[in-house]
């Protein structure tokens, strides 16, 4: 029987000191922190997924925008409203400005500008995604 109070059984009470730039990360994912999202708290989203809700967002903002044509306050906070859930699902794009354009001209934002931008955005190629050579 091997003795039990050898010091080499004993657990270590001792604290390691973890540089900073390693706290929740670990080393077989590669950097990601153990929730799953990289680093800076935020949740990564498929490009599906931006899509999909990119294009809800746009079915919404586009069918409230046409009974509020009369009322401009209403169709500006509808508007800014939606350029902030795009902002929050694509992150800064050009495009969101650009759109925003005749959206606030009184008379052009009937047409579906939010639901164009939502198709465009969703045939843009993924970031970090080689493209296929075409031969």
């Amino acid at each position: 029987m091997a003795d039990t109070n050898s010091p080499e059984k004993q657990p270590s009470t001792e604290a390691k000191e973890v540089p900073l730039e390693f706290v929740g990360k670990t080393s077989a994912t590669g950097g990601e922190s153990k929730s799953g999202a990289k680093g800076s708290g935020k949740v990564e989203m498929s490009h599906t997924m931006r899509f999909a809700l990119s294009v809800l967002v746009a079915v919404i903002a586009d069918s409230i925008e046409l009974p509020l044509g009369a009322i401009p306050p209403a169709w500006i906070l509808v508007d800014a409203l939606t350029a902030g859930a795009f902002l929050f699902i694509w992150g800064v794009r050009w495009e969101i400005a650009l759109v925003l354009i005749p959206e606030l001209i009184p008379g052009l934002n009937v047409f579906p500008t939010w639901f164009l931008l939502a198709m465009y955005l969703g045939q843009q190629a993924q970031p970090n995604t080689p493209k296929k050579p075409t031969n």
